[in-house]
């Protein structure tokens, strides 16, 4: 089934990738959602589960911070020049499988100008944005959320299960019956407990 793969960068838009996590998650399922730490689990072989869940997504959001372009590496290099860094080659093999590729900008940041990108990827200035104000997520979550819609199958509700029908002669749900003068009352029903857990891995650079 086609998914979300939210791309991002350690120190630049981390925690807005887990705000997009969270509410995407909601709608269309957490494993139809790929965010690395969540996702992906300890001693779990990294590059080709990450290709494998990219190639399989239906829309890539690349989170853009203030600072998405000018990180550099220890030797004073940009992140996004350096080989092997993975958010330049999630984008660069997004565009060339012609997957559905939207900027999110968050709060002040501006998208790139296409001469400021490495060629592979300068395609990316070509794609709709969209906006993520942090202190305003919960105006603009629903917008990107109905965006992505258009390209994710919404996860459809799992059917609840229904009680077995009360054998022969026994109280109905809600009922009272009276047993020697005492009154029993039939109860509520079981409430179910989902948890999330998520994996660490390393950070991305």
């Amino acid at each position: 089934m086609a998914g979300v793969f939210i791309n991002y960068r350690t120190g630049d838009g981390a925690t807005a990738a887990v705000l997009l996590d969270q509410e995407l998650k909601k709608v269309f399922g957490p494993e139809n959602v790929f965010r690395d730490r969540r996702t992906s689990q300890p001693g779990v072989h990294f590059p080709p589960e990450l290709w494998r869940h990219l190639e399989s997504c239906g829309v890539l959001l690349v989170v853009i911070g203030p600072n998405w372009l000018s990180l550099c590496d220890t030797d004073g290099r940009r992140r996004i020049d350096v080989p092997g860094d993975y958010v330049h080659d999630e984008i660069q093999r997004a565009l060339a499988w012609r997957k559905t590729v939207i900027p999110v900008l968050i709060d002040s940041a501006e998208l790139p100008k296409k001469e400021q990108l490495p060629a592979e990827i300068a395609e990316l200035t070509e794609r709709q944005f969209m906006q993520l104000r942090v202190p305003y997520a919960h105006l603009d979550l629903p917008a990107i959320t109905e965006a992505v819609r258009s390209h994710v199958p919404v996860r459809r509700a799992e059917p609840q299960p229904q009680p077995d029908p009360p054998a022969s002669g026994a109280p109905q749900p809600g009922s009272h019956s009276t047993y020697k003068g005492c009154a029993v009352a039939n109860g509520p029903g079981n409430a179910t407990v989902y948890q999330n857990r998520d994996a660490q891995i390393g950070d991305r650079q």
